[in-house]
């Protein structure tokens, strides 16, 4: 790294530093970010997507050397957050911005970056699946179907879903639909070509 580069982010580190200190401690209108507006909720629904994408080169260049260690650390880490956000409501924190957002509002939140960070490996998952996996993956959308039904029409609040028109489900669904369905078929079509192209450029040893 040059020197240039690395005193770019440490003044773009000290710079959003700044502006988080004048946000949250000397409220600074023009920031916009507060406890009201920037709430940790805020902060994950802002930042989730572009962190999935900026790993994503990391995970698949390292996921066959992922192993059961890896897997059981992952675990712990999902159940310890899904403990935060269980005491985010429970207690309720307010700084965390969790008390207000319903299951349609986690949806949103979760369903492109889990998309973006598992689509790349689904034809591997594909093949290995067997009756009973398939069993298990229709139980989470057994469980959205009544949770909409509830939502619709007997009124669950909790879900969120009530006043959710046709227009706010295309915004929830089209892009994460049309990463599996258009652009990993064209990842997967550039990728295969650029291989078959290097494959016939090499020189034949004799």
């Amino acid at each position: 790294m040059t020197r240039g580069a690395a005193g770019a982010k440490v003044a773009l580190a000290a710079g959003v530093l700044v502006v988080l200190w004048g946000g949250y401690h000397s409220h600074w209108s023009w920031t916009g970010i507060n406890g009201k507006t920037a709430t940790l909720w805020d902060w994950i629904n802002l930042l989730l997507v572009p962190i999935t994408v900026a790993t994503l080169p990391i995970w698949l260049s390292r996921r066959d050397r992922l192993g059961r260690p890896h897997l059981v650390g992952a675990g712990v880490v999902l159940l310890a957050f899904a403990g935060f956000v269980v005491a985010g409501y429970v207690i309720p924190w307010g700084w965390t911005g969790f008390g207000d957002n319903k299951l349609w509002d986690w949806i949103n939140l979760l369903l492109l970056p889990l998309v973006v960070a598992t689509f790349p490996v689904w034809p591997e998952i594909r093949r290995g699946l067997r009756a009973h996996h398939y069993v298990l993956l229709a139980l989470p959308l057994v469980a959205l179907a009544v949770a909409a039904v509830g939502g619709y029409v007997w009124d669950w609040g909790w879900t969120g879903f009530r006043g959710n028109t046709l227009w706010d489900w295309l915004h929830l669904l089209l892009l994460p639909l049309a990463i599996p369905v258009i652009l990993l078929p064209a990842a997967l079509a550039i990728t295969t070509g650029a291989l078959t192209r290097e494959s016939a450029e090499e020189p034949v040893s004799r």
